[in-house]
């Protein structure tokens, strides 16, 4: 039995096709995660930029985020259609919570705070109190400096 080519080409694209499109997977069990302490998360954030994207090929988008040490923090999503750019506030408690205010409708505009770990140059933040945003967990990748100019 003979296979044209279109259904050839079907069936090897389509496992790839959704392959792409699922998120990235959260940390494996396998992936030691270490809490990390108020002045490590403090300067971890100063020197570096948080990054992460998702959805579907057809609509990927990226997130980034820029915190300075005067609490200020600069936003930034793009996907194939724009991008919003949005500023807001956060700070880290003396016991290592960090929390979080956008300064526009992001987490509806209202504080919220998360407790995180560091495995190498991945960030996990889990959602302890106040405003959620999307997800009870985010997971980051560290860049270093700021290659988005934010």
């Amino acid at each position: 039995m003979q296979t044209s080519w279109p259904r050839l080409a079907s069936i090897l694209l389509v496992p790839i096709l959704v392959a792409a499109c699922q998120l990235p997977p959260s940390p494996h069990a396998s992936v030691t995660l270490h809490p990390l302490g108020a002045v490590a998360l403090h300067d971890t954030l100063v020197r570096g930029t948080l990054s992460r994207s998702g959805g579907p090929i057809w609509r990927r988008w990226t997130y980034a985020a820029k915190h300075r040490g005067n609490g200020m923090m600069t936003g930034l999503v793009s996907w194939s259609g724009g991008q919003e750019v949005a500023s807001g506030i956060w700070e880290v408690s003396a016991d290592g919570l960090y929390c979080r205010t956008w300064h526009n409708e992001w987490g509806a505009g209202k504080r919220g705070c998360f407790r995180v770990s560091r495995s190498g140059e991945t960030l996990v933040f889990d959602h302890v109190s106040g405003s959620r945003g999307d997800a009870d967990r985010y997971v980051y990748r560290l860049l270093t400096g700021d290659p988005y100019g934010l």
